[in-house]
């Protein structure tokens, strides 16, 4: 039986526009107009919506890792990244099934339908098992997922100078530390892995699961390695992702290694390419904008997490007015750690925003975009039939409560349609997402998952916690916070934005 979905406005390519409806049968949508056209053509056709919603393409979380609860309440603070990263060794292990399961339920609670998962393995030895229990985590909570799962091989305690880091540590820490440049997993061993994965659940046309590859960044990895990955991504038509320019120590490492940026070196690898997706990208350098337009590289930005881990504002209105396409994660480290995509939103279109009135604008049609279209684009390919509510897209929708988001404040009639947009991105809240449709399932009504009960899945969660004994990267903050403190002497040689 088709159903018709109807609202008093919707949100249609960032626009806000009068009584659209459209009518799904199956997992797609499969006609839009009026209400009155719908019912003419559909009079059998169930009813969903109504005056009091609105109506908006589902979100796609451009880039997250997955972790089911938020790392400051599992006991790590927030702090530069690469203090940060050295501490994550010590965070419970949550089973990789339970932990897919609860961030897929509560992504689908903010109106999120799919999401790029960069893998934490809790064991690089286990990678093989718990990829395929995180697939079912997202699958039976109902959310659509990009896994790729990280690789690395070099700089993983510091970026540069590792012997010369490890002379200036005590003696007694020295000794404690393993060597972190060997994660016991061969790239041979990683790409059969993907392989495995790729011919058993890579589903290129319903968009369920898409298996993608990530060096993790470009400090982490060879050139040989960042360059098979790409090959492997291009050869199977699928994408890969990658941290990049995430603090100005990584652009430093940049130019202290190869005398030019990050981005003109993968360009000179031959690294850039409409497959490739760079999450963060705040210290990317003016002149090397157009390139990644011109190249089609999408950029994931990550406001909440960029601003947590103290790295910078990344420049997207510059970005997006050269043609790149941005699109909006969630890095699993919201801004307060209740995974808010609307919030997100509202955070990314204002510091986009920044002074000057010769500063470009980023308005509130783009800031929509770059959470649905544009996010699925980058997650899943510019041919993916997701993000919008155009006929013949797989239906993934959201219904939200438009009295809610109104308040007592606002005229009787609401905002005009010119400022609606503006209006929504201003007070939506995940609180006010009422219903969620993913491939013509609803999995969401009246803010209750349809598939799973939450708060059971939370229960389980914390009575498996499996907290690790201290370790020794626990103890480095003061040593790795100096170690980078000396490469801010270096700031004058490097191009300002």
């Amino acid at each position: 039986m088709p159903t018709i979905i109807h609202a008093r406005y919707a949100i249609r390519a960032g626009v806000a526009v009068d009584d659209l409806a459209v009518c799904v049968d199956g997992e797609s949508i499969v006609d839009a107009g009026t209400l009155t056209e719908l019912v003419d053509r559909y009079p059998e056709a169930d009813r969903a919506g109504g005056d009091d919603c609105i109506l908006v393409p589902a979100f796609t979380n451009a880039h997250d890792h997955g972790r089911a609860l938020g790392t400051l309440a599992l006991g790590i603070p927030d702090n530069f990244l690469e203090i940060w990263l050295s501490q994550l060794a010590r965070l419970p292990a949550i089973p990789p099934y339970l932990a897919a399961l609860h961030t897929g339920l509560q992504l689908l609670g903010s109106g999120v339908t799919a999401v790029a998962h960069s893998h934490n393995p809790i064991s690089w030895s286990d990678l093989p098992a718990e990829l395929p229990e995180t697939v079912r985590g997202y699958a039976d909570a109902g959310i659509r997922v990009a896994l790729h799962p990280p690789i690395v091989d070099q700089n993983q305690l510091v970026y540069a100078e590792r012997e010369r880091f490890l002379q200036r540590l005590p003696a007694e820490l020295r000794e404690t530390i393993a060597d972190e440049d060997d994660i016991g997993l061969s790239a041979d061993d990683y790409f059969a892995i993907l392989d495995d994965l790729y011919d058993s659940v890579h589903d290129s046309e319903r968009h369920r699961i898409n298996i993608q590859v990530s060096p993790a960044g470009g400090q982490w990895c060879s050139d040989a390695l960042i360059m098979r990955a790409c090959e492997w991504a291009r050869d199977r038509q699928t994408r890969a992702q990658m941290h990049m320019l995430e603090t100005r120590y990584q652009q430093i490492y940049a130019h202290r290694t190869w005398r030019r940026s990050f981005i003109r070196h993968l360009e000179h690898i031959g690294a850039l390419g409409d497959w490739l997706t760079l999450a963060h990208m705040i210290w990317v350098e003016d002149e090397d904008i157009d390139l990644l337009a011109d190249r089609g590289v999408g950029v994931a930005h990550n406001i909440s997490s960029n601003l947590r881990l103290r790295s910078g504002i990344a420049p997207i209105a510059k970005m997006v007015a050269a043609g790149v396409p941005v699109g909006i994660g969630l890095d699993g480290h919201t801004l307060d750690d209740d995974m808010d995509f609307t919030r997100e939103l509202r955070l990314a279109w204002t510091i986009g925003n920044q002074s000057g009135m010769a500063s470009t604008d980023l308005s509130a049609e783009t800031a929509w975009r770059m959470g649905t279209d544009i996010a699925a684009a980058i997650t899943f390919g510019a041919d993916a039939p997701l993000g919008t509510l155009d006929v013949g897209n797989l239906a993934d929708l959201v219904l939200l409560d438009w009295d809610a988001i109104r308040g007592q404040w606002a005229p009787a009639d609401g905002p005009s349609r010119e400022q609606l947009s503006a209006f929504l991105l201003r007070r939506a809240k995940r609180e006010h997402v009422r219903h969620v449709m993913v491939g013509g399932e609803w999995v969401l009504r009246d803010g209750a998952h349809a598939r799973v009960d939450l708060q059971d899945v939370e229960r389980e969660i914390w009575e498996r916690l499996q907290f690790a004994a201290d370790t020794a990267p626990a103890k480095l903050e003061a040593h790795l916070r100096d170690f980078y403190r000396r490469w801010d002497d270096e700031e004058s040689l490097m191009p300002r934005r």
